[in-house]
């Protein structure tokens, strides 16, 4: 709650020109002067946030620093402005739109989102070489709320959080990094509100609620009462929450449930202990393969799983292979163009058809098991014959290391992940021959309704306690266990404490999550016995629809844990 700050649109305009070629080399050189500008500020505020002890926010920024060494952003506006004879700004626009439209072809939401950082640091960059100041985020004044079309990471990461009170962006997403920012300094955000610049002026009465996704302006006197209480028992959450992180992630009867962390990037491992993460339980690997002209070779496989492996000692980390599809590479991989790439040549099925490429991946991982424990997690398996073939692979890569004299740990652990439903109908052939099972609640839950999460049409089907979500996930796990193999689920359902009870109940062995969900989903956790999970979901499991049973849930979740579970109608 505060007043509106507007921070206008950059307005970051340039005039495209041509060049003559005795200017191609100074252009290139003023280009590289921006980007150097550009890191140098990064690093500075990374240095202070370190200083801090904001490990967390200081590891987003690294992001920003590796997307700004880019060779497909940087040789690609070097390539423009010397075969284009352009200025500089031309030239990085145009090379902005080229890799905008790669993500733009990604089916993986999560890495379409990372769009935005795309689009922040080419910003960055793009300020100073029109020379626009970046704007100073930490003179402001008290009890303000940031309005504007958006926020990269690094700029709210520079909020004075003891003058701020919460921002609102006219673009973004819940996970993006500037939301993961946002959310790890206590700061009340709602994003991609797409025209919230264009309804305020500055100085409004205003108040963001980012857990309901709400912004209220010139709210009434007895909404503001409403809301003041609302923020003095979330305060008084959080304090408590943090109390849970080092604590064990077991229930009142002792029945321990894993809490571990998806990363994306090697640098957020630093911040994993202070949420009492029990290690990585997925690390998504595409992003060594996105934005560049060229494959990861061997060694960079090897020195980023073996950086993963030391750094979450002595916990483990599971390593899910290559998510992608074959046109999301800008290197040699050619395949023809497909109606519904989602269901198309991609994942596994890339990586059986490209085995070189799946092979070299899968050495790094086994080189790095030699330095810590590490799994190997294999996505979108549909049926036995994928996970044997596989399985064949991973051996030959066994066997190409031993012939080279390199160590590995040869019991290294191969899981499948459970986001087709012909895997989870098949889970009990699968379980004989997989070493556990991890499920992508994402995917399952859209293949199996048959929707489109990111279309905003059919979105509403997106139900995840849909009769036929939960049935299908009670047999997974029930033929997981019946094999003597552990269960885990690493989708976005995993991070709701609403949902945490019903995975208890369920049996699962480990939740996967955002480290910074680890706590609050550790306190409800430690509240509840494995006998009231239990008793919950067979109460779930008697409605028809997804709808009665998420009020259902909701009111039992409200009436056994009041203080998780604050809502507030303005």
């Amino acid at each position: 709650m505060g007043k509106v700050l507007l921070l206008e649109a950059p307005g970051l305009s340039f005039t495209p020109r041509r060049i003559s070629h005795v200017l191609i080399e100074a252009e290139i050189a003023r280009f590289h002067k921006a980007l150097e500008r550009a890191k140098e500020e990064l690093r500075q505020i990374r240095e202070r946030l370190l200083s801090k002890g904001m490990v967390q926010q200081a590891s987003l920024l690294e992001v920003h620093l590796q997307l700004l060494e880019d060779r497909m952003l940087v040789e690609g506006t070097e390539e423009l402005v010397r075969e284009e004879l352009i200025n500089a700004e031309w030239a990085l626009e145009m090379m902005l739109k080229r890799v905008l439209e790669a993500f733009e072809r990604v089916n993986e939401e999560y890495i379409r989102e990372r769009r935005e950082d795309v689009r922040q640091v080419v910003q960055r960059v793009m300020r100073h070489l029109v020379g626009h100041p970046v704007p100073d985020l930490e003179a402001v004044a008290d009890g303000v709320v940031v309005v504007a079309h958006d926020l990269s990471p690094g700029d709210t990461a520079q909020l004075n959080i003891a003058k701020v009170m919460g921002f609102a962006t006219d673009i973004g997403s819940s996970t993006s990094h500037t939301a993961i920012v946002a959310k790890s300094l206590g700061l009340p955000a709602v994003v991609g509100l797409k025209e919230i610049t264009a309804h305020v002026r500055g100085g409004e009465a205003v108040i963001i609620d980012g857990n309901e996704g709400v912004v209220i302006l010139e709210p009434s006197e007895s909404t503001l009462k409403k809301y003041e209480l609302k923020r003095q028992r979330y305060r008084y959450l959080i304090r408590e929450l943090l109390k849970f992180a080092p604590l064990p992630s077991e229930t009142l009867d002792g029945y321990h449930m894993a809490l571990r962390a998806n990363i994306e990037f090697v640098e957020e491992i630093r911040a994993l202990g202070q949420y009492g993460a029990e290690g990585v339980g997925l690390y998504r690997t595409e992003y060594l393969y996105l934005n560049r002209q060229d494959l990861p070779s061997e060694e960079e496989h090897f020195e980023c799983y073996k950086k993963v492996a030391t750094e979450v000692a002595p916990h483990g980390a599971t390593i899910r292979t290559l998510d992608l599809g074959g046109d999301k590479f800008a290197s040699r991989i050619d395949v023809p163009g497909e109606m519904n790439p989602a269901l198309g040549l991609r994942a596994i099925r890339l990586c059986l058809l490209e085995r070189e490429i799946f092979k070299t991946q899968l050495r790094g991982i086994l080189r790095a098991s030699a330095y810590g424990k590490v799994r190997i997690l294999l996505p979108m398996i549909s049926g036995l014959e994928e996970l044997r073939e596989a399985k064949m692979v991973i051996e030959e890569a066994k066997e190409e290391l031993d012939r080279r004299g390199v160590a590995f740990d040869p019991g290294v652990e191969v899981g499948v992940m459970i986001e087709v439903p012909s895997a989870a109908v098949v889970a009990d052939l699968l379980a004989k021959e997989a070493d556990f099972f991890s499920i992508g609640t994402n995917d399952l839950i859209q293949y199996t309704l048959a929707i489109d999460r990111i279309n905003e049409h059919v979105a509403y089907l997106y139900q995840p306690l849909h009769p036929a979500i939960l049935r299908l996930i009670e047999e997974i796990v029930e033929r997981a266990h019946g094999e003597g193999i552990e269960v885990g689920i690493c989708g976005e359902m995993a991070a709701d404490p609403l949902y945490t009870l019903v995975f208890l109940g369920l049996g699962l062995d480990e939740l996967s999550m955002n480290a910074m969900a680890i706590p609050r989903v550790k306190r409800v956790l430690r509240k509840a016995t494995r006998e009231d999970g239990k008793a919950l979901l067979r109460e779930l499991l008697r409605f028809s629809s997804a709808k009665e049973a998420e009020a259902f849930l909701r009111r039992e979740m409200a009436s056994l844990f009041p203080d998780d579970f604050i809502r507030c109608e303005a």
